[in-house]
């Protein structure tokens, strides 16, 4: 059966293409049993003008060779692609060029291992040096290193020499736009052309395709860039490839646009510091090899340093490492010239905006139901009352997914955790961000009858590890397309067990989804009878959430149903949701704020969310408020000035309220939202994970006063640090907390207890100082692990950062506006001085500091041991400043 659909997929393409194309083949008939006398199978090697190349090689050599392409694994991704590339036996391939992480190496170390027992079983590939289109006239290999590796591997096998010419002008190919065709529109333009001209009267284009056994001059076991020129040679044999445009009509002439596609004058990289040069040079030097006295600003990364996209994307790993460019791709990397320019700051990686258009339903939706948090003693009850409710309403939205109804969203809900509940394990892994998506898969592993478990993608290898083996998960849902755009991860302890959405929809039968189509028609307690979820208990865990790890491993933070859906009702009650709010959900899952209060607070209230997926690109985020006309923001400060930065009047002029917590609120953010739009208000919250978050919340009508009152049901105590005794209204003490909202204890029970007894009570010991006004109202002083004890008083290394902030202008410090430019931390060690050391990303010396600090009003008791110059702040996935990296430093030195 197999067979006669390869045949008869055979005919299809020969026949269509032959409606478009014709094609001329030589050499074919050197490749005898003779030739290919190696006792392995045979390595096809061509060059790559267009995407529609692979279709005319692989009719052109399927009879009698069938050989296997190796493609760029986004084409498994196109729905009407990978049914063809399944029945062909192509092998997927990581893309480098749109990130790195460790899981795309896993992913290229598996697809070496299936081209070597390919290739061992004496059957054939087709593979494209290059890795990818070629940009101009010439083909360009570079510093790849693929074929180099399999021959290492394998040297036992046959080479084919393959060069097609004729397509450097084909809409299929980059040269009218500079940029990778579309192959939906390049298909689609394609099937225009053919009934414009009654189908058999198309122009053709004239197509060569040479092709021979490897020479015996062939460079078998050369090193890479000594391979790649010899293919090169070949590849280009006669020049450059003529631009050729074949007509879209046989009645008059019809070429497509050629755009002009002449590179922009290059900023000169001569103003860039020595210091950025050398640095760069000796992380040029480690991974080529290459003596710095011939690395020149206009040495090309490929052509003459043999870099390949994997060395390419290490390389930006590096940068980032050591520069802090948070926002810098590989494709951005072309000479050593244009990383000068991005590492001294004097070039910005550009943002992609994507923009999809706004429907005049989402603007206004007639007889929209107002925002209600319904009854319900778990999550999944209460959505499930909600999407009755509110039906056909349209629930988020987000750049991939559209605008998707409730009832859409019930539907994907059911249907996906009918897949769920096959996997092993009482917990699901869950990886990936703000998005409609992630908030389907939460709800999904919930009815499977499982517990999700948040994965903060930031944390790294070393406490990845510590949260596999703490949660026990075995499986670990993410997607195709934030894995795909996920740069400098490591993902130890994940890489083998995650399992990507986009594999798991392509399984889905037609039965599957009638079944859940039919399912989703039944009532609430009808469905939660179905999957055997009826009886989940308020007190059971909802979710599992990890803490940070800034002082040690992360904690694993099982928060039950009650937890969430009491925290979630009192922060309604105080911020009352209007008809036609649009809420902006960037924060990540991982983050307790991004879970509940962003993610899936609003699909539960009824109150419409647009999504977007990252917190630290403000432009994109100012652009979604003002496509989306978001009214409602929630944002840590560090995020919200990220959007401040760079949003315009305009596009905050449909915002009524932010509310902002996880740190401290700098007073510029309150001027900033107020000079952009006057009639925004800006409140600040307190919150921390272990309480579902949030304790205490400013409400929006009366005067703000720090970080707010408590919600309803939540009670909060002052106590001395060391006695626990209460203290006196308007002291600063250690902040207790009890109530609804409060989890049970950490996952891992080895941990010492957070909760101490008072006044006949347990109390949640929050870790932070603060004190209580008259009124009820918190406000906070610091963190007590951000405190140290100097001649006998209690000195805040927080209160040291604003002071330094405050005098940087007075002292000739330049400070980021984007990001922290400095942070303070202190050692401690029992019969020691405690000692204060300050990190910056500007120079400065301790005198300098210290007199600043002396000026500002500081006790003089602090005193700044040294200062520690580094090329940035590091920050967490939360966006808070990694204290425990930069202690890590000072232990090190």
């Amino acid at each position: 059966m197999k067979r006669f659909s390869e045949y008869i997929l055979y005919l299809i393409f020969r026949f269509f293409l032959s409606l478009r194309y014709r094609i001329k083949v030589k050499g074919k008939e050197s490749l005898t049993p003779e030739a290919l006398s190696k006792s392995g199978g045979t390595l096809f090697l061509a060059n790559h003008p267009a995407e529609i190349d692979p279709c005319i090689l692989l009719t052109t050599f399927w009879f009698p060779f069938k050989p296997h392409p190796v493609a760029i694994d986004y084409l498994f991704r196109i729905p009407f692609v990978r049914p063809v590339l399944d029945l062909i036996g192509a092998l997927p391939v990581p893309n480098f060029d749109s990130s790195s992480n460790s899981y795309k190496r896993r992913q290229i170390e598996k697809t070496y291992q299936r081209i070597y027992e390919t290739l061992d079983q004496k059957q054939n590939l087709l593979i494209y040096p290059a890795g990818g289109l070629k940009n101009d006239a010439l083909e360009v290999i570079g510093g790849a290193s693929g074929v180099q590796t399999i021959l290492e591997a394998r040297p036992n096998i046959n080479i084919v020499l393959v060069r097609i010419t004729g397509l450097w002008g084909s809409t299929f190919s980059r040269a009218p736009t500079g940029k990778t065709p579309n192959l939906f529109s390049a298909f689609g333009n394609g099937l225009k052309v053919l009934l414009r001209n009654f189908i058999f009267f198309a122009p053709r284009r004239e197509v060569t395709v040479e092709c021979c056994v490897a020479p015996q001059d062939f460079p078998w076991s050369s090193d890479r860039l000594t391979l790649n020129r010899y293919l090169e040679n070949f590849f280009n044999a006669g020049g450059a490839e003529p631009l050729k445009l074949v007509s879209f009509s046989c009645f008059r002439k019809v070429y497509p646009a050629i755009k002009d596609r002449k590179e922009q004058e290059e900023i000169s990289s001569d103003n860039v510091s020595d210091e950025v040069k050398t640095k760069v040079l000796k992380e040029l030097v480690e991974l080529t090899s290459v003596p710095s006295s011939e690395i020149k600003a206009s040495s090309h990364l490929a052509l003459d340093l043999g870099l390949d996209s994997l060395d390419i994307s290490q390389l930006v790993v590096s940068l980032k490492e050591i520069f802090g460019l948070s926002a810098l791709q590989s494709s951005d990397l072309t000479t050593v010239g244009s990383i000068y320019l991005y590492a001294a700051r004097l070039k910005t990686s550009k943002s992609e905006e994507d923009i999809i258009e706004v429907s005049s339903l989402w603007e206004k939706e007639k007889n929209r139901p107002k925002a209600f948090y319904p009854d319900g003693e778990t999550l999944l009850e209460v959505f499930f009352k909600t999407c009755e409710r509110m039906n056909g309403f349209t629930a988020c939205v987000d750049q991939i997914s559209g605008e998707v109804s409730y009832s859409k969203l019930k539907l994907g809900v059911i249907l996906l955790a009918d897949a769920i509940r096959k996997f092993p394990g009482e917990r699901i892994g869950i990886m990936m961000p703000a998005s409609v998506a992630v908030n389907v898969v939460v709800l999904a592993t919930l009815l499977a009858g499982k517990v999700p478990v948040m994965i903060n993608w930031t944390l790294g290898g070393r406490n990845l590890r510590s949260v596999v083996e703490q949660s026990n998960i075995q499986v670990t849902l993410s997607s195709w397309s934030f894995i795909d755009r996920l740069e400098n991860a490591e993902l130890d302890g994940l890489d083998d067990q995650i399992v990507l959405l986009e594999e798991m929809r392509r399984n889905f039968s037609s039965f599957a989804k009638l079944k859940a189509y039919l399912r989703s028609r039944k009532k609430t307690r009808s469905l939660l009878k179905t999957f055997r979820v009826d009886k989940i208990k308020p007190d059971d865990s909802a979710v599992v959430l990890f803490t940070s790890g800034t002082e040690s491993f992360p904690k694993g933070v099982p928060l039950s149903h009650k937890n969430i859906l009491s925290n979630q009702r009192g922060a309604y009650k105080l911020v009352e949701a209007e008809g036609d709010d649009i809420l902006l959900g960037a924060l990540p899952p991982f983050h307790s704020f991004g879970f509940s209060v962003t993610g899936i607070f609003p699909l539960l209230a009824g109150l419409r969310t647009a999504f977007t997926p990252n917190p630290t690109d403000g432009k994109k985020m100012a652009t979604a408020i003002e496509q989306w006309k978001i009214s409602l923001i929630c944002l840590a400060p560090t995020f919200l000035k990220n959007v401040l930065r760079v949003a315009s009047e305009k596009q905050l002029k449909s915002v009524r309220l932010v509310v902002t917590g996880a740190e401290k609120t700098a007073e510029e953010l309150f001027e900033k939202l107020s000079a952009l739009n006057p009639q925004a208000i800006l409140v600040e919250g307190y919150g921390i994970t272990e309480c579902a978050p949030i304790l205490t919340l400013n409400p929006p009508d009366q005067p703000t006063q720090g970080v707010g009152h408590p919600l309803e049901d939540i009670h909060l105590k002052i106590v001395h640090p060391e006695t626990l005794k209460p203290v006196e209204l308007g002291k600063q003490g250690l902040i207790l907390a009890r109530g609804p909202n409060i989890f049970k204890g950490y996952l891992d029970p080895s941990l010492p207890s957070p909760f101490v007894e008072c006044e006949n009570h347990s109390w949640y010991q929050t870790g932070d100082l603060g004190y209580l006004d008259e009124r009820g109202y918190l406000t906070l002083s610091g963190r007590l692990k951000r405190f140290i004890k100097i001649g006998g008083e209690m000195v805040s290394l927080l209160a040291i950062e604003e002071s330094l902030v405050q005098s940087a202008a007075a002292s000739g410090w330049q400070l980021d506006p984007e990001v922290p430019s400095l942070a303070v931390c202190a050692v401690e060690e029992e019969g020691k001085k405690s000692e204060i050391h300050l990190f910056t990303t500007f120079q400065t010396t301790a005198d300098a500091v210290n007199q600043a600090l002396r000026e500002s009003g500081m006790s003089n008791l602090i005193k700044i041991r040294s200062v520690i110059k580094v090329p940035f702040i590091p920050l967490l996935g939360s966006g808070k400043i990694d204290y425990r990296r930069l202690n890590s430093k000072i232990e090190s030195t």
